[in-house]
């Protein structure tokens, strides 16, 4: 679609906020967007950027800071700007990032954590560029789970337990009264005082409560969707025309399977009644069997969806361009499959755009998930062509079969039967806590193998030196030496750890 003299203008004008915001991210070089393109009818109605953290996207690392980074600060918003022209452009048409407000701990006031000047101002910068570029943010909300330890420490008559009756340091309990008015005090600032189109749900991530008249009554599963109804329709209640989404991560993890029963299944159908898409998003993959996704997204009240089939998760105390683990054929094809089924919802796990992976996967996400109908194939030759200014069609052509070759590079050496259940789902570069950069888990067992670290880094060799070949033919303001820079960095790492464990 071309842009008209009224887009171009306002697509520049974009691309100079964005710059200004940050020196070290306008310095790189990178692409301006314009709004996304109009929703079609093969195409996912919630097409989410999903952040998950606002720092998660950030462009520079915090190699001190424990997860997630509570920071929000011009790097921040720069970085999150520079992530939203990239997912506008692509078609993304919702932004989903917590941590704008608070981390671990809300004060138990509730208000001040709302109060800071500066604070509000970058928040409404951030939604603001969302809004220009035809984007939504939604606001994430720990239901009961996230975001309470200095209310409990302060306020233990609200702490929850677990069923054995012991105290937990982060989840409070959903049978005190004194409990939901936190809660709802935290939806009541923030949905009235910002511009938020709506509510993420989580509600049992950091644990919940198993007293008698919590996760003890009726079972984990059931205490959390009374919690999630509840909320629902206090938000339907007050804001009729926000969404609210639910999302039903670690709703399982006490119950030693990975999907919900047949009773299960049942409750969370006349959930569906009170909320705008149930997100069957979790660490370990979905919760409804792949064999019986379809039946059970006909029997929904509300929409559907999944988070792509994978995922990496980003560690921000890591260098942002010191790996690059492309996976569009992956992520595309899950994408498609789950929408024959019925999804027309989906979390695209977002990360640092400055890395070239990222990127690529991202701007690859978001058009299959516009358009199922598109080829991979296809959809990264457009990306390619946007994002690398590729001299020849040759040249496009054989970064296209690079990036594919990267992605089989890595993955294509995974063997599920060395997994736990659901183990692939979600890929953690490293220790997802912690307050050093971390080491790099992703290229231990069972991920790779002795054989697959020697195979893996043959191949990033010859990688490496077909991009070196072709480095002439573009004008990707930096990013094929980014891509350079991540193969350097896996390649020091994959020799260290073979030398340190005797395999070469």
């Amino acid at each position: 679609m071309k842009a008209n003299r009224r887009e171009f203008i306002k697509t520049a004008s974009l691309a100079a906020t964005a710059l200004t915001a940050s020196q070290s991210v306008g310095a790189l070089g990178l692409a301006t967007d314009q709004a996304s393109p109009t929703a079609r009818p093969n195409s996912y109605k919630y097409r989410i950027a999903f952040g998950c953290w606002i720092n998660d996207m950030r462009g520079s690392p915090l190699p001190l800071q424990q997860w997630p980074a509570p920071q929000l600060d011009e790097e921040t918003v720069a970085s999150a700007i520079r992530a939203m022209d990239v997912q506008s452009r692509a078609g993304f048409n919702y932004l989903d990032a917590w941590g704008l407000f608070a981390t671990y701990g809300y004060p138990p006031d509730i208000t001040s954590a709302f109060a800071d000047k500066d604070r509000r101002a970058q928040v409404r910068r951030i939604i603001a560029a969302a809004a220009e570029r035809g984007m939504k943010y939604v606001f994430g909300l720990g239901l009961f789970s996230w975001g309470y330890d200095a209310i409990i420490k302060a306020d233990p008559a609200v702490q929850g337990r677990n069923k054995l009756g012991q105290p937990l340091e982060h989840a409070m309990c959903g049978a005190r009264e004194k409990a939901w008015r936190y809660v709802e005090k935290i939806v009541d600032i923030a949905l009235s005082e910002f511009d938020f189109c709506g509510v993420h749900l989580e509600s049992a991530d950091m644990g919940w409560c198993g007293c008698p008249e919590c996760g003890s009554k009726d079972g984990t599963v059931a205490y959390n969707i009374r919690l999630n109804t509840r909320m629902a329709d206090y938000i339907k209640r007050k804001w009729p025309g926000k969404i609210v989404t639910c999302i039903p991560i670690s709703w399982l993890d006490d119950a030693g399977r990975p999907t919900f029963n047949d009773a299960e299944q049942a409750r969370i159908i006349e959930l569906s009644r009170h909320i705008d898409c149930f997100m069957d998003q979790g660490w370990t993959g979905t919760y409804i069997a792949d064999t019986r996704r379809k039946d059970f997204i006909q029997r929904l009240h509300c929409d559907y969806g999944t988070s792509g089939g994978m995922w990496v998760y980003h560690s921000v105390r890591w260098d942002r361009c010191s790996y690059f683990l492309p996976y569009p054929k992956r992520t595309s094809a899950a994408i498609q499959r789950h929408f024959a089924d019925g999804a027309r919802a989906c979390m695209f796990y977002q990360g640092p755009m400055v890395n070239p992976g990222v990127e690529l996967n991202t701007a690859v996400g978001g058009r299959i998930l516009s358009d199922t109908r598109r080829t991979v194939d296809d959809v990264l030759g457009e990306v390619a062509e946007l994002y690398y200014r590729p001299k020849t069609s040759t040249a496009r052509r054989k970064l296209v079969d690079l990036i594919f070759r990267a992605e089989e590079a890595y993955f294509g050496l995974w063997d599920p039967d060395r997994f736990q259940p659901g183990m692939s789902r979600e890929l953690h570069l490293t220790n997802l806590f912690g307050v050093t950069p971390g080491p790099a888990s992703y290229l231990l067992e069972p991920y790779l193998t002795a054989n697959g670290r020697r195979t893996y880094q043959k191949e990033l060799v010859a990688i490496l030196s077909e991009l070196t070949d072709i480095g002439d033919s573009f004008d990707d303001h930096g990013r094929l030496q980014r891509i350079q820079k991540g193969i350097i960095f896996t390649l020091n790492l994959v020799e260290t750890i073979g030398r340190a464990k005797g395999e070469s």
